[in-house]
């Protein structure tokens, strides 16, 4: 059970993470967030986080495990409006916090263009972005975080074993989750209040800055070298003698 007085008094935010909602099973945090949202129950900086997640979703519709009552699960709705440009940086800034997080609690993270979360060669944890826009401003957005804490090897699937790994099982300690869930959120907020500084901070921690790639785009298949983000936070790419920006891409 995750216990939402502790994840307030370890918070150092002067808004996010003051409401929370918690829930002991649910689908996808994420999806609960925009139900908040469209019944008009939801506050900027409200954290929505589960104990139990059993449907969870990451990019390109992939699905992400979480072992009950060990990972962290949760989402960041932000409804107040903020332009296009910025929105942009938000996913990386959410990288960054998650990065530093495990960085605080003694993990090497590294981040894979845009929303994988390593520690080693293994990925433990990921993100995923959703927005709805009106009048070319952002309306409101869910940051949704899949992050693995205290699973041991026994608690991940055959499946993913060789590629996932989590916190616990990289440090040899384990962790408690309101404390890891507060110093995210206000490293997320506090990246949050000074935008800029994304761009050097999520390079910083890139696991593939300066190396070859492949990489699909529009359906067709690349080979370049990872050059880092630009000012949009898109993919700067240089493939034979050619600097190219990419919005969206994925990387093998």
């Amino acid at each position: 059970m995750i216990f939402t007085n502790l994840i307030k008094t370890n918070l150092r935010t002067t808004q996010f993470g003051k409401d929370i909602e918690y829930y002991q099973r649910i689908d996808s945090t994420n999806s609960e967030a925009w139900e908040l949202i469209k019944e008009n129950k939801a506050s900027n900086g409200m954290i929505v986080i589960t104990d139990n997640q059993y449907e969870g979703k990451g990019r390109n519709n992939n699905k992400w495990f979480m072992s009950p009552s060990k990972g962290l699960a949760m989402s960041i709705i932000l409804t107040n409006p903020f332009p296009v440009k910025t929105a942009k940086l938000i996913p990386l800034a959410a990288g960054v916090a998650a990065a530093k997080m495990l960085e605080n609690r003694g993990a090497i993270p590294k981040l894979k263009w845009p929303n994988d979360i390593f520690i080693g060669n293994k990925k433990c944890g990921g993100i995923l972005c959703e927005t709805k826009m009106s009048n070319n401003q952002i309306k409101s957005m869910v940051i949704g975080f899949g992050i693995n804490i205290n699973e041991n090897e026994n608690d991940l699937p055959k499946e993913i074993i060789n590629s996932s790994t989590s916190l616990s099982i990289e440090t040899g300690n384990s962790n408690q989750r309101e404390l890891v869930c507060a110093i995210l959120i206000t490293y997320f907020e506090n990246l949050l209040m000074d935008i800029d500084s994304v761009r050097k901070n999520w390079q910083n921690y890139c696991y593939h800055l300066d190396q070859p790639i492949s990489f699909s785009h529009n359906n067709l298949s690349y080979e370049g070298i990872f050059k880092g983000i630009d000012k949009n936070g898109h993919a700067i790419i240089k493939i034979g003698n050619n600097l190219k920006n990419f919005p969206s891409i994925i990387i093998e």
